[in-house]
């Protein structure tokens, strides 16, 4: 290997390990990293909403994050469906229990330690959110080594209902959230993607 392109892998590497423990990414099943960085999308998947109301709900097998109170979490996934709701009411969001038989299976779970989430594309319709690696608030204002589980949510949601990333750093479906950072609100783009995907 040429001395060049060893040196610019080294630091490639160097710089993943100083940002590693400042950025969390999200990821999904049919996104592709090729090794310059570049992004493949897969398939643009939609869910059926002609079956309404469309149900998400907590695994009956699921732990819940240590410190949290339950029905907070609850309250702030209902709060994060609802948002996506408001863009297309014809979700009609509906929470079920236990949520295995859920459009949408919401579980916490084990995650490798650059992910904080992960939502899968439909028909799949898996949300794993980190139980591992991840310190989730669900307070007004997170503290500085904590994750928002409703800005986190929010974009995991975008993906189980077909959203890919977006190069918009100020939509909800950008990739990288910044441990601290509350983004609850979706921007104009999130709003016209996932309305282009259902009303064509």
């Amino acid at each position: 290997m040429p001395i060049k392109i060893f040196l610019q892998l080294y630091g490639a590497f160097i710089m993943l390990l100083v940002l590693q423990s400042f950025v969390v990414e999200s990821s999904s099943d049919v996104i592709v990293r090729s090794v310059s960085g570049e992004v493949i999308w897969g398939a643009n998947y939609t869910i059926y909403i002609g079956k309404t109301p469309l149900t998400y709900g907590f695994e009956s097998t699921s732990p819940m994050p240590s410190g949290l109170n339950p029905e907070d979490v609850t309250s702030v996934m209902d709060a994060a469906f609802q948002k996506w709701q408001d863009a297309v009411p014809e979700f009609a969001f509906q929470r079920v229990y236990p949520g295995e038989n859920a459009d949408i299976k919401i579980s916490f779970t084990t995650l490798s330690n650059d992910l904080y989430g992960y939502g899968y594309y439909p028909p799949d319709g898996r949300l794993h959110l980190d139980i591992d690696h991840s310190y989730w608030s669900t307070k007004s204002y997170p503290a500085q080594n904590e994750n928002d589980l409703l800005s986190c949510a929010m974009h995991e949601i975008g993906h189980t209902l077909g959203l890919h990333h977006t190069n918009d750093q100020s939509a909800v479906m950008y990739p990288t959230l910044y441990i601290a950072d509350i983004k609850r609100e979706l921007n104009q783009e999130d709003i016209d993607r996932i309305q282009s995907l259902y009303y064509y």
